[in-house]
């Protein structure tokens, strides 16, 4: 039967991985996340510390958790281009939508979008941070390409390097993300909920308190101190686990995300 498929990109989703109650429900199972009064913890709250922990992941791992599209400007590598015929992104491509070169304002090619493509590494977990062109630029379907502008592709024959000469467009992002990645956001925004529940438990750097009412008396002691937060052994856990137990033990869980989602960067200068 015949159908349609219809490709639609989009270029924001600011949705977290996480909501506050999966956070509640997966990092403070038998706490409660309220104030002395029984007031609970606002939900603008805990995302707002989501959202923080999320971008935080993003940058360290150089990586979109959230399905968009990105549009940048690269630039030129004669020899990467002769050789391999790729173009590398910032971020890793699921589907390329536009590769144009430009020496400054001017428009000097466009390659057609069906030429455009993108690859999984050989686990088909994650996708390369490359646009491939195909057809290559050097094969006789190379003719097919769009030269616009004065002295098309004068530069690419004349110069190394031309800064800022590709702009692409392209959807990046996690369709769904990985169980890794929901993990260490869950702990990061975590520890800045503890921070803040550690001083509501008898208030900001207080480890005890006594009450006395007609010769009967009760004391109350925490883990807090000037230094130390209410729940610090709960804090220590998750950054142990995120960073490990020393600053050379490689078992940290950000490390072990890093080397996988990330991988070694290589720089050209």
């Amino acid at each position: 039967m015949p159908g349609l498929v219809f490709t639609a990109p989009y270029a924001e989703n600011i949705e977290t991985i996480i909501n506050p109650q999966e956070l509640i429900d997966l990092y403070f199972y038998g706490i409660k996340i309220t104030e002395p009064d029984g007031s609970e913890m606002p939900t603008s709250t805990l995302e707002t510390f989501i959202k923080s922990a999320q971008q935080e992941i993003e940058k360290f791992l150089n990586i979109k958790i959230a399905v968009q599209e990105v549009k940048e400007t690269l630039d030129f590598y004669r020899d990467d281009w002769q050789q391999w015929g790729y173009i590398k992104t910032t971020y890793p491509v699921i589907k390329p939508l536009e590769l144009t070169g430009r020496i400054g304002d001017v428009e000097q090619v466009r390659y057609p979008p069906e030429w455009l493509s993108s690859r999984k590494t050989a686990d088909d977990d994650l996708w390369f941070r490359n646009i491939f062109l195909v057809p290559g630029h050097n094969s006789p379907a190379a003719g097919q390409v769009v030269f616009t502008g004065a002295l098309p592709m004068i530069g690419l024959s004349t110069n190394a390097t031309i800064p800022n000469y590709w702009t692409v467009r392209y959807i990046t992002g996690m369709c769904s993300a990985p169980m890794d990645l929901i993990n260490a956001i869950g702990m990061l925004a975590a520890i800045n909920v503890f921070h803040i529940m550690g001083d509501l438990i008898l208030g900001a750097g207080i480890a005890s308190q006594s009450i006395g009412i007609d010769g009967l008396s009760q004391s109350i002691s925490t883990t807090s101190s000037a230094t130390n937060a209410g729940y610090g052994a709960r804090i220590i856990g998750y950054v142990e686990t995120l960073n490990g137990k020393s600053v050379n033990d490689t078992n940290g869980l950000l490390k072990r995300l890093k080397n996988y989602y990330k991988g070694f960067t290589f720089n050209v200068f």
